[in-house]
């Protein structure tokens, strides 16, 4: 029987999976520098094989095919899958896609296969357990790979008045958020027996300023040299690597 945060999770994305042109595919200059920060992160190489976990509506499947990497994408959710797997159809790298709905705590469908890198894009915040996954991505690792996740900053209060904005992003979805303070999460993939975590942050300003006022971007490197601001944007981007 799957638990309480399966079925929850499980049961809102394949409720909002339509959802996913309007939220996850509009280009704009705020999506693009998350983006760009996250991939400069991975480091995504032709031929490399990635295991992307929460893949939901392909924002970041996406680039990854465009960069050449082969890419397994996985989701809890059946409707997200689907969705996958209309929106990349004709996209001239679809071979080197694949899609599984499976759970990120387990991978169980995932077995046998090694990766070059793991990846996910605000998915910890949605397990119960970050060691879990910390824990699945080292076993499907190579020697020399690495783990890469961009997460909500729980110090950033934008979240929390998000939450309450947008009563269809319930809390009982995102409570997790609460769970994912860098500390805590960098000392669940220590104890999976990842060397090192290293902790990077994005987003000085709301989305909306720097959609606006894109040259942000280049006040934001500037602030983020200043460490107990930069504790407090809006996102974190996690890199863990085995070796």
């Amino acid at each position: 029987m799957p638990s309480d945060w399966q079925d929850v999770q499980r049961r809102f994305y394949d409720a909002t999976a339509d959802e996913y042109d309007e939220n996850f595919q509009q280009a704009n200059p705020y999506f693009a520098f998350v983006l760009d920060r996250f991939l400069a992160a991975v480091d995504p190489r032709p031929g490399e094989r990635i295991l992307e976990l929460g893949a939901s509506g392909g924002r970041f499947t996406l680039p990854l095919l465009d960069r050449g990497c082969r890419v397994t994408a996985v989701d809890i959710s059946r409707r997200s899958i689907e969705y996958l797997e209309r929106l990349t159809a004709g996209h001239p790298e679809r071979g080197s896609l694949t899609l599984v709905e499976d759970d990120a705590t387990t991978l169980s469908r995932v077995r046998g296969r090694e990766f070059d890198a793991v990846v996910g894009g605000h998915i910890l915040h949605h397990v119960p357990d970050v060691r879990a996954v910390a824990t699945r991505a080292f076993e499907r690792l190579g020697a020399r790979g690495r783990a890469v996740f961009l997460e909500p900053n729980p110090w950033n209060l934008q979240w929390y008045v998000h939450l309450a904005m947008h009563p269809r992003r319930s809390w009982r979805v995102e409570r997790g958020i609460v769970r994912v303070w860098p500390g805590r999460v960098c000392r669940g993939f220590e104890a999976a027996g990842f060397r090192a975590c290293r902790v990077t942050t994005v987003g000085c300003f709301p989305p909306f300023v720097h959609n606006v006022f894109p040259a942000t971007r280049k006040l934001e490197g500037w602030l983020g040299h200043w460490r107990p601001l930069a504790r407090t944007f809006t996102l974190n981007v996690f890199v863990a690597r085995k070796a």
